[in-house]
């Protein structure tokens, strides 16, 4: 056995013996082809320069010049075995010089020309051994082309293997390394030296330059907070209730259009010539309200079923609230709901001023995402709608003191006033996409909260946010998604939208263009022109809570009860009823509110008592609802963003009028 052994062991060697001297074999032959390619490459350049030579002197030499020394060229490659096999002469043959229209044409259907590569410096042993058994030569093999560039690619890749067929011999003394003095040092390396300070000083100048343009474009409040998922107390000023003011002192008085009056100019009051009875303080518009009579008419003359009656009051205001409630569908039981989360909202905010989703204390179902600002927004947004502001109510203190968060805690872009409140690491969310919905709803808060006081310290923390939803759109599809310009998707863009209209309403410039761009969004993801909306205009299968989305943007858009689908898709909305997710039935029951009639009556027996009987009662998280499924929004929400919701879908019937004509409710659906 270990003869054999020995036996195959020795053969093994031979064999890796011969198949290292064929690929040293192989190697010799690329290197001599390379070699060969080096001066193929050469003579190529030559000629491709004399070729442009004569090209340059065509416009002003004379055609028969030019062609007596094309064919010279001609003549040279002839002479060159080499280089006559691989070009064509074709400047001038036995029929006489080629035209220039012929030439012209055969530039264009050679646009891409090609050269061949030289044939093998060997023949292949298996063609030797074919054509000998065969007594007859193998068809002669077609080379190989290759386009231009990737000729010249190879010529230059040739280059290094001939440079290294070069011997340098050295003394022993050159290869002794030389000190330098430092003298020299610095003479040999001064115009580096300089030519670096200069660049450095250049870059210092070309930043300061930025930082001031920064500075001076965007005065809003800088950054003076920062998001933390524990609640820590921190050593920063409490945000205080407002002094009392004077009427007018930081009240802007309504007007017909919106005056902006320079923050460093001082407001001077008007010189009375007359003594005269101090008016009666106004009441507090909503965002959402038409403008106010001249004489509104008083609430005791009020008749609940006229809609004259309704578009004339306050309908946030405490006896605005009662007639709506009566005229719309609402209850006692439901505005006992709405008080009872208010309390336990006020109970989670944090001693400066903020909420967010993972802070709800003993209530449990915090929320998984870390965000402050939308936290804040959305916990904002139900005491607005209650009629409570810095102003009037029984939560001033809360509410003073989240809007003074909002103010303060956005950054300042040259886009606008930045609210996106983007996560840190401490959020428990792996994808975090909640960048415009904090953004669109701290919009909304600033905007509602700065049309029903008019106080001016609002008013650039509103604009810089409206202008930044304004510069974010997608400038082709007209949506919203989760980064700025993002091609849009239907839930980000309702956001967005409502924010806007808030502005729009609060007196603050939305340019038209904005609003027309939605409107083409809104048509590219129609899903077949009966009502049905999808998601996105990649992902357009019909789902009822985009559908609703959608027609509530319609609705503060323009769009009437005979417009497009809108009478189809409200009646898919009625078809299949309020929805379990919160955060559809809370987009959905506003676009069902607008509509009205026999559909909002059904809608409405459906929804508001079964909100009422999930409402906790009782311990820490009395007032509030916890999630009722498990769509993504409830994880990353949890207790806060889903009593939000439930919040401001009980008050639906006050907080924002109608946006359709009334329409009359039959009967049968009265006595339901």
């Amino acid at each position: 056995m270990s003869r054999v052994s020995d036996v195959n062991t020795g053969q093994e060697s031979d064999s890796r013996e011969e198949f290292a001297q064929h690929l040293r074999h192989r190697a010799r032959q690329a290197a001599e082809a390379s070699v060969h390619h080096a001066w193929l490459a050469q003579q190529y350049l030559d000629l491709s320069q004399k070729f442009d030579q004569l090209a340059e002197q065509s416009g002003s030499t004379d055609i028969a010049q030019l062609q007596q020394a094309v064919a010279s060229l001609d003549d040279s490659i002839s002479n060159q075995p080499e280089l006559s096999s691989k070009l064509n002469t074709g400047c001038s043959d036995a029929a006489g010089p080629v035209s220039i229209a012929a030439a012209a044409s055969e530039r264009r259907s050679a646009s891409c020309p090609t050269l061949p590569l030289p044939a093998d410096p060997a023949p292949r042993e298996g063609n030797s051994q074919q054509e000998s058994a065969t007594g007859a030569k193998s068809p002669k093999r077609r080379p190989r082309h290759v386009t231009t560039r990737r000729f010249v690619e190879r010529v230059r890749s040739a280059k290094p293997a001939a440079s290294k067929r070069v011997r340098v011999k050295a003394k022993k003394s050159d290869l002794k390394p030389k000190q330098r003095t430092a003298g020299e040092a610095f003479t040999k390396g001064g115009s580096s030296i300089a030519t670096s300070l200069g660049l450095f000083a250049l870059s210092v100048f070309i930043l300061h330059t930025i930082t001031w343009q920064l500075e001076d474009v965007v005065p809003l409040n800088p950054l003076i907070a920062a998001f933390a998922s524990d609640a820590k107390p921190v050593e920063e000023a409490q945000p205080v209730e407002p002094p009392e003011e004077e009427e007018g002192d930081q009240t802007e008085q309504e007007v017909e259009e919106p005056v902006e009056i320079p923050e460093e100019e001082p407001v001077v009051p008007e010189p009375e010539e007359e003594p005269a009875e101090e008016p009666e303080p106004a009441e507090l518009e909503s965002v959402s309200d038409v403008e106010m009579s001249e004489s509104p008419v008083p609430l005791a003359d009020v008749d609940p079923t006229t809609a004259v009656a309704t578009a004339s009051i306050n309908n946030r205001s405490d006896a605005g609230r009662k007639v709506m409630l009566q005229k719309h569908g609402g209850s006692q039981a439901s505005e006992s709901a709405v008080r009872q989360a208010l309390e336990w909202l006020a109970s989670v905010q944090h001693p400066q001023g903020w909420w967010d989703f993972g802070n709800v204390g003993p209530s449990g179902n915090a929320g998984t995402i870390n965000n402050p600002i939308g936290g804040t927004a959305y916990a904002l947004l139900p005491f607005l709608a209650a009629g409570q502001t810095h102003r009037e109510g029984d939560y001033q203190k809360a509410v003073a003191a989240g809007l003074t968060y909002l103010t303060n805690i956005g950054v300042a872009a040259r886009a606008g006033y930045d609210l996106r409140g983007m996560v840190n690491k401490q959020s428990n969310d792996k994808a975090p996409n909640e960048a415009y919905y904090a953004h669109g709803a701290a919009t909304l808060a600033l905007c509602e909260a700065y049309g029903m006081t008019k106080d001016r310290r609002l008013k650039k923390a509103a604009e810089g946010a409206v202008r930044f939803i304004v510069n974010s759109q997608d400038p082709r599809g007209g949506g919203w998604r989760y980064n700025p310009q993002e091609p849009g998707s239907t839930s980000v863009t309702v956001v967005q939208v409502m924010a806007l209209m808030a502005g729009k309403k609060a007196g603050i410039d939305v340019p038209d263009s904005v609003f027309k761009g939605v409107m083409h969004y809104l048509d590219s993801v129609q899903v077949d022109g009966t009502g049905r909306y999808g998601y996105e205009i990649q992902k357009k299968q019909y789902t009822g809570a985009r559908t609703a989305m959608a027609l509530l943007c319609r609705m503060y858009l323009g769009w009437g009860r005979d417009d497009g689908d809108m009478r189809a898709g409200v009646t898919l909305l009625d078809k299949a009823g309020p929805y379990e997710n919160l955060y559809s039935l809370y987009f959905a029951t506003q676009a069902m509110k607008n509509w009205g009639g026999d559909e909002w009556v059904r809608w409405n027996v459906r929804l508001r008592d079964d909100l009422i009987a999930r409402q906790e009662t009782a311990g820490p998280a009395k007032g509030s609802w916890k999630p009722r499924t498990g769509a993504l929004h409830a994880k990353q929400g949890g207790r806060l963003l889903t009593t939000s919701l439930a919040t401001m879908t009980l008050e639906v019937y006050y907080r924002y009028k109608p946006l359709l004509p009334e329409e009359a409710v039959s009967d049968m659906a009265k006595s339901q």
